[in-house]
């Protein structure tokens, strides 16, 4: 779930591609990209994700897991780390990117990102793949703050942690030791709209808000701000839509009906929010794998347009 040390008022409840060569598909559950490495593209009556190489699934993780190239990255709390962890993933908490001097869970700036990534032995080249627990946000925040900085080789493991637990997969808690690599950012500020750029967009017809919080927050009835409601124009989609029961990603073809019957179509611009940037943050990323060409994360989110006077609000049923 999406932590933050935001006000909390409850009125009723809580409640390019992968290395240098194009992905092939096989069938319609696999792709095979460059090196032979196979991403999941879950597919569903022969559709599949347009970028299959944002996500890997168990099966290619053991297979791939000791790489030369991958970097496979827990994103989860160090305490959860320690408690136990995929047998050579680094431990990279997904709050230490944040930038501490903003209370909006922005990235921290590009220097501090590239010291970071590099000291986990994360080069421009390299293959991340980065796990939560599995229907959670800290995976899918890592995988749009790497693109935001200008990595486009990252993945997510589908149905993270508890997937691979669910396939025997081991767990262990040595630290495995890590040459600090090379890492140049070119940041891509499309990936991270502004306060401003909402505001334009609430009468711009080429662009659409995608809200991932809870109907509760959307509609106003949990306030976690100073202001309750949404941003006018925009549409729900709650990010736990996004998955299936077992924790993994509902299929291509369910996800594209989904977005679309809200208006969240391709040929717009997508801005997700939701209280902190975390939770659409897996918004972003489904996006990204359904080929959506213009899609960014508002980091400063509700947190920051919630507790302005000054932003346009509405409250109740859409």
């Amino acid at each position: 779930m999406e932590g933050d040390t935001t006000l909390r008022i409850t009125r009723r409840g809580w409640g390019g591609l992968a290395g240098a060569g194009l992905l092939l598909l096989v069938g319609c559950g696999t792709a095979v990209g460059p090196g032979g490495a196979r991403a999941t593209s879950k597919g569903a009556e022969g559709a599949s994700f347009a970028n299959p190489q944002l996500v890997v699934d168990v099966a290619w993780l053991q297979q791939h897991a000791k790489d030369p190239n991958v970097r496979l990255v827990d994103a989860r709390p160090a305490a959860e780390y320690e408690k136990g962890h995929i047998p050579g993933a680094v431990s990279l908490p997904v709050a230490d990117t944040f930038d501490p001097g903003q209370q909006k869970n922005y990235p921290d700036t590009k220097e501090k990102l590239e010291a970071l990534f590099a000291g986990k032995g994360i080069g421009n080249a390299t293959r991340v793949v980065t796990y939560d627990n599995g229907r959670e946000t800290p995976a899918a925040r890592l995988f749009w703050t790497l693109e935001y900085i200008g990595h486009t080789n990252a993945a997510v493991l589908d149905g993270g942690l508890k997937a691979w637990q669910a396939q025997s997969g081991a767990i262990t808690a040595e630290v495995p030791a890590v040459e600090p690599a090379q890492f140049t950012s070119k940041i891509d500020p499309a990936k991270l709209p502004t306060k401003e750029q909402c505001e334009l967009a609430i009468t711009d017809k080429s662009k659409v808000i995608l809200d991932a919080r809870s109907p509760e927050e959307f509609r106003g009835e949990d306030v976690r701000a100073k202001f309750g409601g949404r941003i006018p124009g925009s549409v729900n989609v709650d990010w736990r839509e996004n998955f299936a029961a077992d924790a993994s990603l509902k299929d291509a073809s369910t996800l594209k009906t989904m977005y679309e019957s809200k208006g969240v179509t391709k040929d717009k611009e997508v801005i997700s929010l939701c209280q902190t940037g975390q939770r659409s943050s897996v918004s972003y990323w489904t996006l990204r794998l359904l080929g959506y060409p213009k899609v960014g994360n508002y980091a400063g989110s509700w947190v920051e347009w919630g507790n302005d006077p000054g932003t346009k609000k509405v409250q109740g049923d859409a």
